[in-house]
C-alpha cells in the first residue's frame, strides 16, 4: 500500500509539473496591463520650463537626416534612441536613459504613412550592424520595434485597448506600451511601441527557429500587399484560384535566410491546407482542413475582428505562423480603424468577415460557425463583457492623463471639422471626450447587435453537394 501511495505521489507530482510547464508555456507571451500595472508609479508635473512624463520617453536622434519610407523599398537611416523609463519620479529628457543604442529606422504603415503623424519601424544595431535586443519597457528582449503614432484615432488607445484585450483571449497577441516621442529635439506626442510579427525564443511568435541549411522551416506570412523582394513573395493555391489579389510574403525566416527551396516549401505547405479547405471535406479525420489549423485560434480572431468590425483583417496586415510540428495559428494586428473609424462608414448591424479570405470556406462548416456561437457567448461573460470593456476604457484614458492634453497641443488642429478624415464630416468627432463616447458607443451597440444575432452566421453555412466524391 506504502509503495502504491509513493507511485501515486510521483504520478502527481509529474502530472502538476507537466500541467504547470503548459500553463506557463501558454502565458508566457502574455502583455501586463501597463495602465493598471504602472498606475500610481511615476507621477510628475510638466510645465514650460520642463518636460516630464510619467510615460516612458522615447528620443531619436536622427542628426536631421531625412526619413525614408513612402518609397517602400525598405530603405532605412542609422540613427540614436534613447529610451528613458524610470519607475518612480517622472521621466525627463536629461534623465539617464534606460536603453541607449543605434537603430536602423524608417516610417511604416499602408495608410497611415501618409497622415502627418508617422508611425516608425525600428531595429536596434551595434555599432557593427549586428542584431542589439534590448529589454523595451518592461517588454521581452528584442532587436525590432514598431512605434505606432494614432492619428486617425483620436482616442490613441484602440490598438492598445484590443492588442491587450485580445492577449486575455487568444495564445499570443503583440505587446506594446504607451510612450511620448521626441525626434531631433522636437515634441511628437503619445506613441505606442509595439512588438512587430515576428519570432524570439522567448518572446512574439512561439515557433522554432529556422537552422541554416534545412530545406524546412517554421514560419510567418503576411497577407497584404506583398513584398518587393520577388524571393520574399509566395505563391499560393488560393492565389491562383480563388483571389489573384491575395499576396503572402514571408516575414520569417527573414530575407538573409531565404532561397528557392524555402520559399517552395512554404507556397506548398500552405497550399496542402487551402486544398484541403477547397474541398469541403470538413470532417475527415485524414484530409479535412481541421488537420491543419489551430481551429481555436481562428475562431478568436474572428470573433474579434467582427465584434470591432476591423474589416482589413483576413485580407491586409492578416499574420498567419506555423511551426513544424504544430499547426497554422493566426494573431491580431492592426486596429486603427476598428470600431467604424474606417474613413468610410460600415453599418453597426451588418456581418461581413465571411467573405475575407479562407473564412468564405470556414464558415461552409457548421462545426465551425458553432464554435464561434459558443465561443462568442462565453467571451461577452468576461473579456467582451460591455461593463468590463468600458471600465477597461475608463481605466486606460486615466492612465494616460495630462499625456492626452500634450499630445494634442501639437495634433489637436485635426479635430477641427474641415482637418477630419472621415465621411461624411458629421463623423469627425471635434473633442477626446467625444472620440471616447464614440469609441463607447460603437462597442455597447455593436455587441448588444451580436448578442441578438450571432446565431445568424449559421446561414454561411452548406453542405456541398459534391462532397461524396471527395473520400
Amino acid at each position: 500500500m506504502k509503495n502504491k501511495l509513493i507511485i501515486l505521489f510521483l504520478i502527481l507530482i509529474v502530472f502538476l509539473t507537466s500541467f504547470i510547464g503548459s500553463i506557463n508555456k501558454i502565458t508566457s507571451n502574455k502583455g501586463i496591463d501597463q495602465h493598471i500595472v504602472y498606475k500610481d508609479t511615476n507621477n510628475c508635473d510638466s510645465n514650460d520650463k520642463e518636460f516630464c512624463t510619467h510615460l516612458p520617453l522615447v528620443i531619436i536622434d536622427t542628426g536631421n537626416k531625412e526619413i525614408p519610407g513612402e518609397e517602400r523599398d525598405g530603405s532605412t537611416i542609422t540613427t540614436n534612441v534613447k529610451i528613458i523609463d524610470n519607475k518612480s519620479g517622472g521621466n525627463h529628457l536629461e534623465d539617464k536613459s534606460k536603453v541607449n543604442t543605434l537603430a536602423n529606422i524608417r516610417y511604416r504603415g499602408n495608410s497611415s504613412m501618409y497622415f502627418d503623424k508617422k508611425g516608425y519601424l525600428l531595429k536596434f544595431v551595434h555599432e557593427d550592424g549586428t542584431e542589439n535586443k534590448e529589454k523595451v519597457m518592461g517588454m521581452k528582449k528584442h532587436d525590432e520595434w514598431a512605434l505606432h503614432g494614432p492619428f486617425l484615432d483620436k482616442t490613441l488607445i484602440r490598438n492598445y485597448l484590443w492588442y491587450h484585450i485580445s492577449s486575455k483571449i487568444m495564445d499570443y497577441a503583440p505587446d506594446s506600451r504607451f510612450c511620448e516621442l521626441y525626434v531631433d529635439g522636437v515634441y511628437q506626442g503619445v506613441y505606442l511601441m509595439v512588438e512587430t510579427p515576428t519570432r524570439a525564443n522567448e518572446s512574439r511568435m512561439p515557433i522554432s527557429k529556422y537552422n541554416d541549411g534545412d530545406d524546412f522551416t517554421s514560419y510567418i506570412v503576411r497577407l497584404d500587399k506583398g513584398s518587393l523582394n520577388p524571393l520574399e513573395n509566395v505563391d499560393t493555391f488560393s492565389g491562383d484560384t480563388y483571389n489573384r489579389l491575395m499576396k503572402f510574403d514571408v516575414i520569417y525566416p527573414g530575407k538573409n535566410k531565404l532561397n528557392q527551396e524555402l520559399n517552395k516549401f512554404i507556397s506548398e505547405d500552405i497550399s496542402k491546407f487551402e486544398k484541403a479547405l477547397y474541398s469541403y471535406d470538413y470532417d475527415s479525420v485524414r484530409y479535412g482542413y481541421r488537420n491543419y489549423i489551430d481551429v481555436n485560434s481562428f475562431v478568436d480572431y474572428y470573433i474579434i475582428n467582427e465584434f470591432t468590425q476591423n474589416y482589413d483583417a483576413g485580407s491586409m496586415s492578416t499574420y498567419i505562423y506555423k511551426d513544424l510540428k504544430g499547426d497554422f495559428g493566426i494573431f491580431v494586428w492592426d486596429f486603427n480603424s476598428a470600431n467604424n473609424f474606417y474613413l468610410d462608414p460600415i453599418a453597426i448591424d451588418d456581418l461581413q468577415f465571411q467573405w475575407n479570405t479562407w473564412y468564405y470556406m470556414f464558415m461552409k462548416d457548421e462545426y465551425f460557425t458553432q464554435r464561434i456561437i459558443d465561443r462568442y457567448h462565453y467571451l461577452r461573460k468576461n473579456y467582451l463583457n460591455e461593463e468590463y470593456l468600458l471600465n477597461y476604457i475608463d481605466d486606460i484614458v486615466e492612465y494616460l492623463g495630462p499625456a492626452i492634453d500634450r499630445n494634442f497641443e501639437v495634433w489637436g488642429y485635426t479635430f477641427e471639422q474641415e482637418e477630419g478624415l472621415l465621411q461624411p464630416i458629421d463623423r469627425n468627432v471635434t473633442s477626446y471626450e467625444e472620440a471616447i463616447k464614440q469609441l463607447k458607443e460603437h462597442i455597447i451597440n455593436r455587441g448588444r447587435f451580436l448578442d441578438e444575432n450571432i446565431d445568424t452566421i449559421k446561414q454561411f453555412s452548406s453542405e456541398s453537394k459534391v462532397k461524396k466524391f471527395n473520400h
